[in-house]
C-alpha cells in the first residue's frame, strides 16, 4: 500500500485529494493542526507549518517509525495576513519539510507543491522574479527570501513554483519527480464562493501529480497536467 503525507488536510482541497486516494487505496497520512479534524480513513499527523518546531517534530516522527513516503503534497497555504506569516506557511514551511523529509521519500516517489496562477514567475515585480529565475538560486536562497517575505501571496507561491525546480535537481538521482502544481481557482474558504472551479476539479489537478508515470515531467509547474509557465 503506498503512502502519501498531504499538509492541510483538514478542509478544502487537500482534504478532497486526501479522500481520493485513501479510496484508491493509499495509506494516507493527514497533517493537520488538530487531529480531530482529519478526514475518515487517514492516519492524523499534528503539524503547524508556521512552527518550523512543529514541522520538524512530525519528520522526527516519521524518521522514528521508520515511514517511508511514496508521495509528499505540501498543500496547507494561507492567503491573507502579514507577509511574513504568508511565506512562513507558504514557503518556509514546505521548505523545511521536504528537506526533513528527503530520506524518507521512496526512490521514485512524488513531490507536490501546492502553487497558484497568481504565482507566475512571468508575473512578479522584475526584481523578484530576477532573483527567482537565478540559475544558481538554492534552498538556502528561498529561505532568506521567506524571512524578508518581498510581496504577499502571489509572490510566495512564485517562491513555491522556483522551491519545485531546485528539489527536482536534488532528488532527480533518486528517480522522485517534483512539480508545482496549481489547482485552479476554487471554491473553499480561500477561494470564496464565487471561484469557476469545484473543490473535485482542484483536487483531480494535485491528483495528477501524485499519479505521474516514471517518465513524467519534473521541475515545472502545471494545472490540470498543462503548464502554466
Amino acid at each position: 500500500m503506498p503512502t502519501v503525507l498531504i499538509t492541510g488536510a483538514s478542509r478544502g482541497i487537500g482534504r478532497e485529494l486526501a479522500r481520493t486516494l485513501t479510496s484508491l487505496g493509499w495509506d494516507v497520512l493527514a497533517g493537520v493542526r488538530d487531529p480531530l479534524t482529519a478526514p475518515p480513513g487517514t492516519r492524523a499527523e499534528r503539524v503547524d507549518m508556521a512552527d518550523r518546531g512543529s514541522v520538524m517534530a512530525l519528520a522526527h516522527r516519521l524518521g522514528a517509525s521508520n515511514q517511508s513516503l511514496d508521495a509528499l503534497v505540501n498543500n496547507a497555504g494561507i492567503y491573507d495576513g502579514p507577509a511574513r506569516r504568508i511565506w512562513d506557511v507558504n514557503v518556509l514551511g514546505p521548505l523545511q519539510l521536504t528537506r526533513a523529509l528527503e530520506p524518507l521519500l521512496s526512490p521514485g516517489a512524488r513531490v507536490v507543491m501546492v502553487t497558484s496562477g497568481l504565482g507566475k514567475l512571468s508575473s512578479q515585480p522584475r526584481e523578484l522574479a530576477k532573483r527567482l529565475c537565478a540559475a544558481d538560486l538554492s534552498l538556502e536562497d528561498i529561505e532568506r527570501m521567506a524571512h524578508e517575505a518581498p510581496g504577499g501571496y502571489a509572490a510566495s507561491k512564485a517562491a513555491v513554483t522556483a522551491m519545485a525546480r531546485i528539489f527536482a535537481q536534488r532528488l532527480q538521482d533518486r528517480g522522485i519527480l517534483v512539480n508545482a502544481i496549481s489547482p485552479g481557482w476554487v471554491r473553499t474558504d480561500m477561494g470564496g464562493a464565487g471561484a469557476p472551479r469545484s473543490v473535485q476539479q482542484g483536487a483531480a489537478s494535485l491528483l495528477w501529480g501524485v499519479q505521474l508515470p516514471a517518465n513524467g515531467p519534473s521541475g515545472g509547474a502545471f494545472e490540470d497536467g498543462e503548464p502554466i509557465e
